[in-house]
């Protein structure tokens, strides 16, 4: 319905948009704290291109026959969308968001190592560009490798994880 059509208009613009711009952008325009652009992170990757695959998952669910047969025996939309449609959907989300984290992490190092995060709460992107400003040109390269050695096994153990999930969720697979 219009719903429908909103969302997948929302999404499509969306998807158009440079999400790294937009939070350096509500960095600096918001004030200089690094939950205002990890939230606006979020609010635009709630409606990116992971929504276009949810929506195909839920209509491909949509027209399974038990579907059909729970509406003939007057089953509520509700009832319809929580008991059925949920629970063969979930396996397929919580796989792919645990696999989205590694981006996001990188994406708050990225902000920070260009100096658009906050200073006082350590990431890895802080230490790094603490490393950077502190010596790590000056011939302390070991200041800055650590760092980003510790920040890709982050993103690889979360990405295993994602794997993991994945198995547990999809046996089929």
């Amino acid at each position: 319905g219009w719903v429908d059509n909103l969302i997948q208009a929302v999404v499509e613009i969306n998807i158009m948009l440079p999400i790294f711009a937009l939070a350096v952008m509500g960095y600096y325009l918001y004030g200089k704290n690094v939950w205002v652009v990890v939230g606006a992170i979020i609010l635009f990757s709630i409606l990116g291109v992971s929504t276009k695959n949810y929506r195909a998952a839920f209509l491909q669910v949509k027209e399974s026959a038990y579907i059909e047969g729970a509406r003939a025996y007057g089953a509520g939309n509700f009832r319809i969308i929580f008991r059925y449609l949920a629970p063969r959907i979930v396996p397929v989300m919580v796989p792919q968001l645990v696999a989205m984290v590694p981006g996001y992490v990188f994406l708050e190092a990225t902000l920070a190592i260009f100096g658009a995060s906050d200073a006082y709460i350590p990431t890895w992107g802080g230490v790094i560009y603490d490393a950077m400003q502190n010596g790590a040109f000056r011939g302390q390269y070991y200041w800055i490798l650590e760092p980003i050695g510790l920040l890709m096994f982050t993103g690889l153990a979360f990405a295993l994880v994602g794997f993991a999930a994945d198995r547990v969720f999809n046996p089929r697979l």
